[in-house]
């Protein structure tokens, strides 16, 4: 009842009262370290980004092996801008996950976005397209390595067919439109890119 309390009171945004919900739980439930993930999780949505990652560094060195806590601490330093952390934190998760399945998407799509704020353009690239051979379809990540190589001035044909793909996933996205209106800015096809 409390996991189903914290949850809804999570998507009214009301975040203490989830953490007051969440803190119900017993240490001797199956649902404990969840309930502390995302204590932990509201705590960064509140704004207690430090004490967020306080929390998930304690869970992630007690359970060395659990994905979901280095995942949510990578996510913790991410919320705080602290992004070579993040990606080391993801690295982390990573390594512990094994062969890498269409559901992981997410997780290189993260550590892509830290390494890529930490100046690491050639980490963040390797794990963008890993992102990409696992889920081809994601229009989010189709849009951030397309950009990426437009602004960067590179495969930029390349770049135009990852966002065309991600314009007709999402059609109705600014950022996606915008990226495509750059790409062909790029190509010198300024008609095409003021009508987009």
């Amino acid at each position: 009842a409390n996991i189903l309390l914290g949850d809804r009171m999570e998507q009214l945004q009301k975040y203490d009262y989830a953490i007051e919900a969440y803190r119900k739980i017993d240490h001797d439930s199956p649902y404990y370290r969840m309930a502390a993930i995302q204590i932990a999780t509201d705590e960064a949505r509140l704004d207690k980004a430090d004490q967020a990652i306080r929390d998930l560094k304690t869970l992630a060195d007690a359970s060395p092996n659990d994905i979901e806590a280095w995942t949510a601490l990578g996510d913790a330093y991410r919320s705080a801008n602290k992004f070579p952390e993040a990606a080391s934190a993801y690295d982390h998760a990573i390594q512990i996950l094994g062969t890498p399945q269409k559901k992981d998407w997410p997780l290189f799509f993260a550590r892509a976005l830290s390494k890529d704020r930490s100046h690491d353009w050639t980490g963040a690239e390797a794990d963008l397209q890993t992102a990409l051979k696992l889920s081809p379809d994601e229009p989010q990540t189709l849009n951030y390595l397309g950009y990426i190589y437009v602004d960067q001035n590179r495969n930029i044909p390349e770049a135009l067919k990852m966002l065309e793909k991600a314009r007709s996933l999402k059609p109705h996205d600014g950022y996606i439109v915008d990226s495509v209106g750059w790409a062909y800015y790029r190509l010198g096809r300024f008609a095409d890119a003021a009508k987009t």
